[in-house]
């Protein structure tokens, strides 16, 4: 009997809340399950790997087979007095996950608070946040590989991290699934708040606590970010972009207030969010969906079922910076234009 089941609506398993089909879709419950299915799940070259919805816009309904993975659980690999490494399913909640670890004292992590998804999701995004990115942590990411029908186990190095990016993502569509990460903790507190908004709220502070740095990103995060169950979005839309000095020198010149971080290349990473205020676009409404006025990063879906009118937005804003400061914004989120014939 076949787990693949077909017409499956999509609409609330994405935080855009648009509405999208999959022609064909499988839950996954178990490793053991994937195994079982894989010569059925194979004769579908047109697949994605669905996981918390919060990263990604349906444009159309999705003309292929969605795998829906719903693996569970968090397991003590080895530890020391120093450290922790922990081996955790893909498909447990990210923000829960880290209160997990702050609960027993695993730090690391708390300035990754809030961050909508889950587990799996967070090493093919390379997630980051408040000056610190998951890479930092992540020993290895078993994976099942969908064109050989094998498992296998990929260490840090293997997964060719970069800024929202990692061999995972840049693999073709469909290939790999994330089934398990494994993580290394700290048992010692090691307080990463070298971010502005960290750094003004504790330069008076000697004694900084794991819970006070977390509680601290949660509140940054939900004066920023919208609660996708509350106003439908997906998070950060576009990746903050990363200029050359020279680059950096020639829009300082324009813009001597320009939001950038220095980066160890020489190079430097702007705030996509500043660009696009800059722009005029912060807070403004097109039809059902906007900009949101409180982070202009945040592209929101009021009360629109049609993810095209969301990437029309996505196109106005990088065609508005690219105007104004000739460069050229890339979306963070996962766009499937897939039209179901």
């Amino acid at each position: 009997m076949s787990n693949i089941t077909h017409k499956i609506p999509l609409d609330t398993l994405n935080t855009f809340q648009v509405s999208a089909t999959a022609k064909h879709f499988i839950q996954i419950e178990s490793v053991e399950q994937l195994l079982q299915d894989y010569k059925e799940i194979k004769q579908y070259p047109n697949r994605m790997v669905l996981g918390g919805g919060s990263n990604c816009l349906f444009v159309d309904s999705f003309d292929g087979l969605i795998i829906y993975p719903q693996l569970k659980g968090i397991k003590v690999i080895k530890e020391t007095p120093e450290h922790i490494e922990l081996r955790v399913a893909a498909s447990e909640n990210w923000h829960q996950f880290v209160q997990y670890c702050l609960n027993r004292d695993y730090f690391g992590l708390e300035n990754l608070a809030l961050i909508p998804g889950t587990v799996g999701a967070a090493p093919v995004q390379n997630i980051g946040a408040y000056g610190v990115e998951v890479e930092s942590f992540i020993t290895t990411v078993d994976c099942f590989d969908f064109s050989t029908g094998e498992q296998i186990v990929l260490n840090n190095e293997e997964c060719g991290f970069g800024y929202r990016d990692s061999i995972i993502k840049r693999a073709a569509q469909g290939r790999y699934l994330v089934t398990h990460v494994s993580l290394v903790l700290s048992k010692k507190l090691f307080p990463v708040i070298s971010y502005a908004p960290l750094k003004a709220h504790f330069s008076n502070n000697k004694n900084i606590s794991a819970t006070q740095i977390f509680d601290k990103v949660v509140e940054l995060r939900q004066q920023k970010l919208p609660d996708p169950e509350q106003l439908p979005n997906a998070g950060s839309f576009f990746k903050n972009p990363v200029v050359s000095n020279q680059q950096y020198k020639q829009l300082l010149n324009g813009f001597p207030e320009i939001v950038a971080y220095p980066l160890e290349d020489r190079r430097f990473k702007l705030a996509a969010g500043w660009l696009i205020e800059r722009a005029g676009l912060k807070g403004k409404t097109f039809g059902k969906v906007g900009v949101h006025k409180n982070q202009a990063l945040v592209l929101v879906n009021y009360s629109d079922n049609d993810g095209k009118n969301i990437l029309r937005l996505a196109e106005t804003v990088i065609k508005k910076v690219f105007e104004l400061f000739a460069i050229t914004l890339e979306p963070e989120v996962r766009i499937f234009q897939d039209s179901m014939q």
